[in-house]
């Protein structure tokens, strides 16, 4: 993480640095500047280059980090260095714990040297969200020093972070200091909502959203030998909100949520495992390129330039992706199915292999097949469109650096939606404060929204909020304007 230079000397990192300085715009939302294809690994040489994107037909179907050693998607090179990370100002050594993170090590090698405090409380279970197991294991964990141990005498530490070395040569970076501290007024913001009780499951709303949901399977499942456009209709827009409550069970913690964690893989075929570690490197590394495989959707889609990502063009396909691509989200479902299956059977999961079985008796032996690949169809188009369209048009940066707070209110913004439209967007017109408190129950979104807003106003960030028309005729408007670079 760090670079070492003689003493006198002037290391390649001031160089790169006061490069990135000269070049930094003061709002980077295009980030559409020339530069030289991207490195493929990392200083450290532990990153083997960006994550597959979800999307693309050629991403490996199994979670990178299968069996928690990185296996696939980390190259790993031996170090006598230590993995450590800082939480509540207190450095800890993870270099032994970095296999056994349920997460995976990657997480653990892409945040080594960073303050993490506020992404550990956003992601982990640490008592007043419902659960405390994640604080008990950091409990345990040896506490050691900073990273300028591993310095010898005389030498300078230099930063140049996993970010910083997997940007394009002579793009700009954002940030050209060390990764920030964790935001103090955030952990006052959240320990306010701890002591309010923003956390704490409704079993009433629990029941209701669960209730809506299997009743538009229901519905299908009736309908489906008489009335099959109807069946598909209903079953489509119940895979849409399972999508959304089984995102919700994932992230939240405690005995419900961990009891309706398979709820995901009986409704929609979607692997658990698989489906959290791609979706927490989305939340810990939001829109950076190469760490944030939501936005790495090469060949189908380019949401930023080929020569600034260094990643190969397709110009035919790219001048008519802002019409195929609103289409083509119809596949999301399917595509997540796929990897689902091969991430558990590459894991030999006999749970979720067992849970994904029953799904797909049911769907293939209890609905005519139309309806079945109709409704993932449906369904998939309906969350597809949604999912990442608050994030894909805003800043796409080239760092790791910064702190957890800023960079989400940089890549995120909200819809401004009501009734029928917001129960539609399930959630994700609240993506903001999802991101900033993802185990905070979704129905406490809305009312938290406001407190937010004031937060952000008071403390200079800029909470972006628009009309979903605005939303997506935005994204619209970027993938043509990328079609015709």
């Amino acid at each position: 993480l760090f670079r070492r230079s003689a003493p006198g000397g002037e290391p390649l990192g001031d160089v790169r640095r006061a490069a990135a300085v000269a070049a930094r715009p003061v709002r980077n939302d295009r980030a559409r500047h020339v530069a030289a294809p991207a490195p493929e690994t990392s200083a450290r040489g532990d990153v083997a280059g960006p994550r597959a994107a979800f999307l693309s037909p050629f991403a490996p179907p199994a979670v990178a980090d299968v069996d928690g050693d990185g296996a696939g998607a980390v190259e790993r090179k031996p170090t006598k260095k230590k993995l450590r990370l800082r939480i509540d100002g207190e450095w800890y050594d993870c270099t032994g714990w970095a296999k056994a993170h349920p997460g995976g090590s990657l997480f653990i090698t892409l945040m080594d040297g960073c303050d993490a405090t506020d992404v550990f409380y956003a992601l982990h279970s640490y008592g007043p969200n419902g659960d405390d197991t994640a604080a008990r294991r950091l409990a345990m964990l040896p506490k050691c020093g900073g990273p300028e141990e591993d310095l010898t005498e005389g030498e300078e530490a230099v930063f140049s972070g996993v970010g910083r070395s997997a940007s394009p040569p002579g793009a700009p970076h954002t940030f050209d200091v060390s990764p920030g501290e964790a935001d103090a007024a955030f952990a006052d913001l959240r320990k306010k909502f701890e002591r309010e009780g923003w956390f704490a499951r409704d079993p009433l709303k629990e029941a209701a959203v669960l209730a809506t949901t299997l009743g538009l399977y229901g519905l299908g499942w009736f309908l489906a030998g008489t009335h099959p456009i109807l069946a598909t209709l209903s079953l489509g827009l119940g895979m849409q909100q399972a999508g959304w409550l089984a995102h919700d069970y994932i992230h939240g913690r405690g005995p419900w949520c961990a009891a309706m964690r398979g709820f995901g893989a009986l409704t929609n075929g979607f692997s658990a495992e698989w489906w959290q570690h791609k979706h927490n490197m989305h939340h810990s590394f939001t829109n950076i390129d190469g760490r944030d495989g939501d936005i790495k959707l090469e060949p189908l889609y380019f949401l930023q330039d080929p020569e600034v990502t260094g990643r190969p063009d397709n110009p035919t396909m790219r001048k008519w992706q802002h019409w195929y691509g609103y289409p083509l989200y119809a596949f999301t479902y399917a595509l997540w199915r796929r990897h689902s299956v091969a991430s558990a059977w590459a894991r030999k999961d006999k749970t979720e292999l067992a849970l994904l079985a029953v799904h797909y008796t049911w769907l293939f032996t209890a609905l005519p097949l139309g309806v079945a690949l109709g409704s993932i169809l449906v369904g998939g188009f309906l969350v597809g469109s949604l999912v990442t369209a608050t994030h894909q048009t805003e800043e796409i940066m080239f760092e790791q650096n910064g702190q957890f707070v800023d960079i989400q209110f940089r890549s995120t913004r909200e819809a401004d939606v009501k009734g029928l439209e917001r129960w539609l967007w399930g959630g994700m017109d609240t993506q903001l404060v999802h991101h900033l408190f993802p185990t905070m129950p979704r129905y406490r979104h809305h009312d938290a929204r406001p407190v937010i807003q004031k937060w952000a106003e008071e403390r200079g960030y800029d909470f972006r909020i628009s009309t979903s028309g605005e939303i997506l005729g935005k994204n619209f408007n970027h993938l043509k304007e990328l079609a015709h670079i």
